[in-house]
């Protein structure tokens, strides 16, 4: 695990003494010249941030800022986690920066992160499935704090992470399914190997063999949240002989592409087929009709990452993993099974 980088182990790297490294990396004279090329040599090399570059931010005019990474801008997800965020960061008297992914992913992590460190950001949260241990690991040679929000490829105890009870959100909507009198339930996945999917597909799991109904994995398809994996993953199994009576899908988008592969086979929701989303985003209580899904708190979530991230940064203790309770809200999108 790569830890903060130390002015000592400049001075060592350097072969110099601590209070030379000191004089240069604060702007000081009596320093020779190639004395002080070999210690900034030895500075970006090893990624050192001094305290009063990261804290100049601080005393300047400026305020002090988030840095959140997301994946996309569309999703409902973000939109509705970052009014979280910003408002937990306008409380705190600090701002919020948001950039997409794509455009630091292919930096160098440690130049990246240094950049960062010197423009006194308070630290970073990602709310990506694609984990860096590189950019982590840069962060942390810096000094700077990082907290990961679902979804996430996997839960890490080495990094702060936030997210909702998705196995427990997973059992309620197909335990949900299950007292309708639905026994061939199908779920339409995200990425097979990110955390929260696979919580999600074992609380449906889990759910069917409560009720000693044998699980069936050709009715299991994976792809990604959105709209466009819905809808195909719908047409297929809407399209079969047998095809199920419920699709529990794991992500409201995706549930919205279920239901309009029901509209273009002309199959009635809920009357012949019930489904089940999950995040309870803004689109969930407007499609037609509104749509049963798990409610997680995301609002919540934004809040709790920023407050995580603000504790770390004062050097307070905080827990490695939070999860926020989910709920199933009900509305017109499911109902008994068909009698025929």
């Amino acid at each position: 695990m790569a830890r903060r980088v130390t002015l000592a182990r400049v001075a060592q790297d350097a072969g110099v003494s601590p209070a030379t490294v000191s004089k240069v990396v604060n702007g000081r004279a009596g320093v020779g010249a190639a004395t002080r090329l070999a210690v900034e040599k030895a500075v970006e090399a090893a990624g050192y941030v001094a305290i009063a570059e990261r804290q100049r931010p601080y005393r300047g005019v400026g305020e002090p800022l988030v840095e959140v990474l997301v994946e996309t801008l569309h999703h409902p997800y973000n939109g509705t986690f970052l009014d979280g965020a910003a408002q937990a960061t306008e409380a705190a008297g600090a701002g919020l920066v948001v950039r997409l992914l794509s455009a630091v992913i292919d930096e160098d992590a440690l130049a990246w992160a240094q950049k960062l460190a010197r423009a006194g950001r308070v630290g970073v949260i990602e709310v990506t499935a694609r984990y860096s241990k590189a950019r982590a690991d840069a962060l942390r040679t810096v000094g700077l704090p990082l907290v990961l929000v679902d979804p996430l490829d996997e839960p890490r105890t080495s990094v702060y992470n936030i997210g909702a009870t998705n196995w427990a959100g997973g059992v309620e909507a197909t335990r949900h399914l299950l007292e309708l009198g639905h026994r061939r339930i199908a779920y339409v996945g995200g990425p097979p190997t990110i955390a929260c999917n696979i919580a999600r597909q074992h609380g449906y799991m889990a759910a069917l063999h409560q009720a000693d109904v044998t699980f069936d994995p050709s009715l299991v398809q994976h792809s990604s949240f959105t709209f466009e994996h819905g809808l195909d993953a719908a047409m297929q199994f809407l399209s079969r002989r047998q095809r199920p009576t419920a699709i529990f899908a794991g992500s409201d988008l995706a549930a919205l592409g279920v239901l309009e592969a029901a509209r273009r086979l002309r199959i009635s929701v809920p009357d012949q087929l019930s489904i089940v989303g999950f995040d309870n985003t803004g689109v969930a209580a407007s499609s037609a009709p509104p749509l049963t899904t798990v409610h997680q708190p995301i609002l919540q979530i934004g809040e709790a990452a920023v407050r995580t991230l603000f504790r770390l940064a004062s050097g307070d203790a905080a827990p490695k993993r939070i999860e926020l309770a989910t709920h199933l809200v009900v509305r017109e999108s499911t109902a008994p099974v068909p009698t025929s």
